[in-house]
């Protein structure tokens, strides 16, 4: 199928192309961060509380992960280091004092001896996390969308759509609320991998923003269909405060909801494994050598893991924001 692209809009302003932009579908923004092919792009930040204890009698130098802001809750918050992008390129701003926040030309801080300290880590939205939004699927293979939007100042004068050079379909399908991102899951080994008996972990809290952002439809003109999973899953940590509340959790999305909304039944699961045939050479009977009669053993399937998350289901124009909260404790593991 070779690709055709068909004009959609006439120019609307011969003016100037001061504040002229251009979107492709899909595409990337300015700063390098991808969205997909209908506009979506999602993004995460969160600060998050966490609470050490040193129970060494010397000081230990904890490293943190640039890629999260930090700021220690102690000295009127003077230890902390931010950053930003600039284009598409990081920029630190380092703590103001490098003989006490740097050692080994590594960034972070000093806990001492029998020290229990509190600090806050954050993904914030000048340099937040993008998450991955699959691209809408449909019978046309996009085939059949709008593309290459033009705004100047902030006024949409042009276009394309993308069109197949097949006449054999008539109908491209029925939109429905495909599920287009995945949890990314987070252990607690990975948020501290600490190779220290004497750094202990004692809890942390806080709060996750998911925003997702339709981003070549400047002024909300364009309207999105879609379902999202929570983003992020902090494995072991108590998840609440959804706002707005999740529309369902995944089983439901997966087993009920999706089929009924196509209007088609959902498929039957498959049935267990039956037990292999034995031959006849050797009966295998529920009566010992000695005559004594045993109940027989049962083997049963082994059980499916279970592995459950909200997912959202979602019409909107320009942006939603999600948010939930995380917490995490010691006390009575």
């Amino acid at each position: 199928m070779r690709k055709v692209a068909v004009s959609l809009f006439v120019l609307l302003l011969a003016s100037s192309l001061v504040g002229a932009t251009t979107y492709t579908l899909p595409g990337s923004t300015s700063y390098g961060y991808p969205y997909n092919n209908i506009g979506l792009l999602g993004t995460v930040s969160m600060e998050v509380n966490v609470t050490l204890l040193n129970t060494a009698p010397f000081p230990k130098f904890i490293i943190v992960n640039p890629r999260y802001d930090f700021r220690v809750n102690r000295l009127s918050g003077s230890e902390s280091m931010t950053a930003y992008l600039n284009g598409t390129q990081p920029v630190h701003v380092l703590p103001a004092s490098l003989a006490r926040n740097t050692l080994n030309y590594r960034v972070g801080f000093w806990i001492y001896p029998y020290e229990a300290v509190v600090v806050t880590f954050i993904i914030n939205q000048n340099y937040s996390y993008p998450i991955p939004m699959e691209n809408y699927q449909d019978v046309c293979g996009g085939q059949d969308q709008l593309s290459d939007l033009s705004y100047t100042n902030g006024t949409l004068t042009g276009g394309h759509i993308l069109s197949g050079d097949d006449i054999g379909t008539m109908i491209c399908g029925v939109v429905y609320p495909e599920l287009l991102n995945a949890p990314k899951i987070v252990y607690m080994q990975s948020l501290f991998p600490l190779r220290d008996g004497n750094i202990r972990i004692l809890k942390y809290n806080g709060v996750v923003h998911f925003t997702i952002t339709n981003v070549p439809s400047q002024n909300g003109e364009f309207r999105t269909f879609f379902a999202v999973a929570i983003p992020v899953i902090f494995k072991g940590a108590n998840i609440t405060d959804f706002t707005p509340n999740y529309t369902m959790m995944y089983s439901d999305y997966v087993h009920r909801f999706i089929w009924r909304y196509m209007g088609v039944e959902a498929p039957t699961p498959p049935e267990p494994p039956s037990m292999p045939h034995v031959s006849n050479m050797f009966q295998l009977t529920n009566t010992l050598i000695t005559g004594q009669s045993v109940e027989p053993v049962i083997p049963k399937p082994p059980a499916e893991p279970k592995f459950d998350f909200p997912v959202w289901i979602i019409l909107m124009g320009k942006e939603v924001e999600i948010t939930y909260h995380i917490s995490w404790t010691t006390e009575g593991r």
